[in-house]
């Protein structure tokens, strides 16, 4: 059941189905947002050390990551010349 939401309040919102002591605008105020309630001054920022530690980790695992990319490339390589000597 699709509804005209092009008119103003009220009536014509996405809430138009509430009463109007229901309607979120009606509670809580116009342009109310969930954001006021999030405590984002709580948050502290990550620590350097923490962070370079990450940073170092993920270094770490990406160079594992590429010399394992590279040792399949050079085994690929190798049957791949192994192949061509066969066939000729």
């Amino acid at each position: 059941m699709w509804r005209n939401w092009s008119g103003t309040y009220p009536g014509g919102g996405p809430f138009s189905h509430l009463s109007p002591w229901q309607r979120p605008g009606w509670y809580f105020g116009r342009r109310w947002c969930w954001r006021y309630f999030y405590p984002y001054w709580k948050d502290a920022p990550a620590a350097i050390k923490s962070e370079i530690d990450a940073l170092e980790a993920y270094k770490a695992g990406l160079e594992e990551e590429l010399k394992d990319v590279e040792a399949r490339i050079k085994e690929l390589k190798e049957s791949m010349s192994k192949e061509t000597v066969k066939q000729q």
